[in-house]
């Protein structure tokens, strides 16, 4: 979709100066989900006189249609991009590029907890703000699983998912599901793997990948987590023709009860059940991984919302982004996502999160290392050279490689 130019000046006019009217251009991997208009509704109530033009975009060319309308001039007010910098469509790429609006209030600073604060700054100054906090893991059909004798929980091991991987497929299902056309995901599926065989031991992998003082190819726990997908595949753990397989295909397999589980951000468990209508509700599991005694919890603030450098109302634009991070507004997008706000505080977790609640309470969760990244072709690696190890087109110690080339020094 073409939007409208919004070009004009960025200083900060007062609102009433200002065009009332934004355009906010935005996705979402279900199609039915509908928070981020909720939450635009709920901004323009408690803000009477503002109108927020929605646009809505496909999500699996999204962040490459963003980069393009920015870098044309032709962007949105307001704009869904990743966070960090290790994917397409990533923040600190398009604040280098100057396309970002400066966020200098203080309080966008404030709000941001410590150890995401990088993934939204680009040289100590603040360009986007977080969408929510997502718990990743297995989206699992516990109840379907449970009807066909496939046993599965929070403290099954990495070899117990590889039997029930076989018990699935007597019973004429796939234990999982990989959309093997979009790399993010086989390439998440991976990361809920390092999250306990790389992050889990050394939260600082990626500063000393940075600082060179090791590599994907050297590091025990990398080796792991990708032998593990050869693991999985040979234990018949894919629905037959993953690696063709698109976005639609994860849903409508949970859906038509194809496949018992999928690999993404928690919300994902939430846009099951609505789309079912209450007939499916699945959970969340933590990913058991190979090779490793202590089991981490993957989690992401990957999603990210951003204001447009030319737009001709900075300061609206300010608001409509401070609103995502004050109570109402966060709440609204975790209620509606199925996520949690990043300042979690004493927000309850959904019980869609129950099999994960230990994990939190022993600190035992670890942010996804791939948005930060130094570029997105690190990530692009992973998630193209899953899809080929599936296909037996590379070794696990391939697909290293080329991460580390794609890296860099």
């Amino acid at each position: 979709m073409a939007l409208s130019g919004c070009g004009g000046s960025t200083s900060t006019a007062p609102t009433g100066s200002e065009p009332q009217t934004i355009k906010f251009s935005f996705s979402t991997a279900n199609p039915t989900d509908t928070f981020l208009q909720d939450t635009a509704a709920a901004f323009e109530k408690a803000n009477p006189g503002t109108k927020i033009e929605l646009v809505k975009l496909p999500a699996e060319t999204e962040p490459q249609t963003v980069t393009t309308q920015l870098q044309g001039g032709n962007a949105a007010d307001v704009m869904n991009i990743h966070s960090g910098q290790g994917q397409v469509g990533s923040m600190a790429g398009f604040a280098k590029a100057g396309l970002l609006l400066e966020l200098n209030d203080t309080e966008f600073s404030e709000q941001l907890p410590q150890s995401i604060k990088n993934l939204f700054t680009y040289q100590d100054k603040v360009y986007a703000v977080p969408l929510s906090s997502m718990p990743t893991g297995l989206i699992f059909n516990q109840a379907k699983a449970q009807e066909l004798g496939v046993t599965l929980n929070a403290g099954s091991t990495f070899d117990d998912f590889l039997g029930q991987c076989k018990v699935a497929r007597d019973k004429g299902v796939s234990l999982t599901a990989i959309a093997g056309t979009v790399p993010g995901n086989p390439g998440i599926m991976t990361m809920t793997l390092a999250a306990s065989t790389v992050y889990g031991p050394n939260p600082n992998w990626n500063a000393d990948r940075a600082g060179g003082k090791t590599t994907f190819s050297d590091t025990k726990g990398w080796q792991q987590a990708l032998e593990g997908v050869k693991q999985m595949f040979d234990a018949g753990c894919f629905q037959d023709g993953a690696a063709g397989a698109g976005f639609d295909t994860l849903i409508g397999s949970m859906g038509q009860g194809k496949a018992l589980g999928f690999f993404a951000p928690g919300g994902a468990a939430k846009s099951i059940a609505d789309g079912s209508k209450g007939a499916v509700n699945p959970v969340v599991l933590p990913m058991p991984a190979p090779g490793v005694s202590d089991e981490y919890l993957g989690t992401t603030a990957e999603l990210a919302l951003a204001g447009n450098a030319k737009t001709k109302s900075p300061t609206l634009v300010k608001k409509f982004l401070k609103f995502f991070s004050e109570k109402e507004g966060a709440e609204t997008v975790a209620k509606g996502q199925g996520t949690l706000p990043v300042n979690l505080g004493n927000y309850p977790l959904p019980a869609t999160y129950e099999p994960i609640a230990d994990l939190y309470k022993a600190d035992k969760v670890r942010p996804l290392g791939q948005t930060d990244w130094p570029n997105a072709k690190v990530y692009d690696s992973l998630g193209k050279g899953v899809t080929a190890i599936i296909t037996g087109q590379k070794s696990a110690a391939d697909v290293l490689k080329d991460m580390d080339t794609a890296w860099g020094k």
